[in-house]
């Protein structure tokens, strides 16, 4: 009978994924908590979820605070993906008459505790990335992050998400120049298409 040899890579690959899923498997929180394994959606994702559904958003933007806003429209649609882990937002409109399309990924991981988010948009070749906290059950979380502007620069961005009610949430984004100085102000109110 000919013996078959396996490629070192790829029976490493194979041990891996087993020896994780089992692993994964067997975790568990001690006695006397939720039972809700580290890997598994729990209450904080579920107060996410409330966001799920389509919108339509109206949008602010201003160089810093205080100036005149260039406003306008647009849509979005949110939803709960990989068993409701994440939320998934695909938006759309017209800013300074141009039209542009986004994605925006929202989440929060259990082992680190924090709130997490990823925004890309067709403006950019960028992933902003931001890692959040909420002081009042996740009905407003404040994110940071950072942005790297090709050839050198960045600014620091600050992004507030606040539920207003069952129908309405906020997203307001305020950047700050690497000098400390205020920077750009983005705000988007997000109204449950059908709400009241």
């Amino acid at each position: 009978m000919k013996t078959r040899h396996c490629n070192p890579m790829y029976c490493l690959l194979v041990c891996l994924i087993v020896t994780g899923s089992a692993m994964g498997q067997s975790r568990s929180e001690p006695a006397g908590h939720s039972g809700m394994q580290p890997d598994a959606p729990g209450a904080v994702h579920k107060q996410l979820s409330r966001l799920a559904g389509e919108y339509t958003t109206s949008i602010k933007f201003r160089m810093q605070p205080g100036a005149a806003p260039v406003e306008s429209a647009g849509t979005a649609r949110i939803s709960l993906g990989l068993g409701g882990r994440f939320l998934v937002e695909e938006n759309s409109g017209t800013l300074f008459g141009q039209p542009y399309s986004g994605m925006r990924l929202y989440g929060y991981n259990n082992g680190t505790k924090q709130y997490e988010a990823m925004w890309v948009y067709t403006e950019s070749t960028a992933i902003l990335n931001l890692t959040g906290a909420s002081q009042d059950d996740g009905k407003t979380v404040t994110y940071t992050g950072a942005f790297a502007y090709p050839g050198g620069g960045k600014e620091n961005l600050r992004v507030v998400v606040r539920q207003v009610d069952n129908n309405h949430f906020a997203v307001e984004l305020y950047g700050n120049a690497d000098g400390g100085g205020a920077g750009p102000v983005l705000e988007t109110l997000y109204t449950r298409k059908g709400g009241q």
